[in-house]
């Protein structure tokens, strides 16, 4: 058991005979003082294992309340869901299965409320820090994730019955990293576009809109990109692409397009932040002009983001570039309605689906 697994176990423990309300700050406060003393890449393995725990409690939760419909075998069924789940989808936390398999609905819910207190004072902590450790605690956070989600498709290949549940319940499990890397959402409150528009550009959506940390690194690993790739992001928000593949990859070259000023101007401070200006750059673009041009790339990542004329614009100069050399079109949501019509029509791999189709690749012939 590492130094996060014993703090975290004792977290739990003393969480539970702590959550009064009086002496929560106390609680809170020992904590806080002991994960503050550890290096970043240590603080996000913590932050890690704690927003995890909180995401797997919930799911915990849900389950109990699911089987409580039947009394009589509830208890039972419930151990034996618990058994099987902490020996596959939650194996990374097997270490606190004697303390987590016994607590009922109400206990749940409270620890992951405590976790969900635990991880804004990491996060606070980390964001005090100078920015060569906000860098390492970022990559090594991107890292460990992306070893979760790899960890829940696995087993949901497999034939895995809970792994769909808890793959939407680690959904926006990880977003608090926005905090880190600068990306205030709050900037498209009050935004105002021609109403006369046709673009869609999610006014004050936020949060919301953004493609999940799942979904970005499940692409990335996907894509399998070699050294060298030229990656592009049509219609690129607040960064997030581009920053995941900036820390991850910085091999790769990426650019990202976006129609709204102060959504590239936020990527790019992000960017220049965590100095990763020599290989990722993000530009103010409308698309739809006729008269820009999409430059070749290996890799197009799109999340829906057009009006049906923008869309054919768009899709025609990448149908272009897919005649002159291989590309492969990572597509987020509905967008990929669009691919499959393309890759059926210009003899295309079949689309690779994910999460239900949510995330797609679609990769053209040599």
């Amino acid at each position: 058991m590492n130094i996060n697994q014993s703090l975290l176990r004792e977290f739990v423990i003393k969480g539970l005979a702590s959550y009064k309300k009086e002496l929560r700050g106390p609680f809170l406060q020992e904590f806080r003082q002991q994960f503050s003393q550890l290096a970043p890449q240590e603080v996000a393995e913590a932050f890690i294992e704690v927003t995890f725990l909180g995401s797997a409690l919930i799911f915990l939760q849900g389950e109990q309340w699911t089987l409580k419909k039947d009394p009589a075998s509830s208890s039972e069924n419930y151990r034996h869901f618990a058994e099987q789940t902490f020996a596959s989808n939650l194996l990374s936390l097997n270490y606190l299965q004697d303390t987590l398999q016994p607590l009922n609905e109400k206990e749940l819910r409270r620890m992951a409320e405590l976790c969900e207190e635990l991880e804004k004072i990491l996060l606070s902590h980390v964001q005090s820090l100078g920015q060569q450790q906000k860098n390492l605690f970022v990559t090594r956070a991107l890292q460990l994730m992306e070893k979760v989600f790899a960890h829940e498709n696995s087993l949901w290949l497999q034939g895995n019955s809970q792994a769909r549940s808890l793959a939407l319940s680690l959904y926006r499990t990880f977003d608090g990293l926005d905090q880190i890397f600068g990306l205030n959402y709050d900037a498209d409150l009050g935004m105002k576009t021609d109403v006369n528009g046709t673009e869609r550009l999610y006014e004050g959506a936020g949060l919301g809109v953004q493609s999940s940390y799942s979904t970005l690194l499940t692409a990335l690993r996907e894509v399998q990109a070699s050294q060298g790739t030229r990656f592009i992001d049509l219609g690129s928000g607040y960064g997030r692409v581009g920053l995941v593949v900036g820390v991850l990859r910085p091999d790769i070259d990426f650019i990202g397009y976006e129609y709204v000023k102060h959504r590239v101007d936020i990527s790019n401070e992000s960017t220049a932040k965590f100095g990763l200006q020599e290989h990722v750059h993000f530009f103010t673009q409308d698309l739809s002009e006729k008269n820009f041009r999409i430059p070749d790339a290996d890799v197009y990542y799109m999340f829906d983001p057009f009006s049906k004329d923008t869309y054919q614009h768009v899709l025609n100069q990448l149908v272009e570039v897919s005649r002159r050399q291989r590309i492969v079109v990572v597509t987020k949501g509905n967008a990929r309605l669009w691919l499959k019509e393309i890759a059926e029509r210009e003899g295309w791999l079949p689309g690779q689906e994910f999460d239900g189709g949510n995330l797609s690749l679609f990769r053209s012939r040599e």
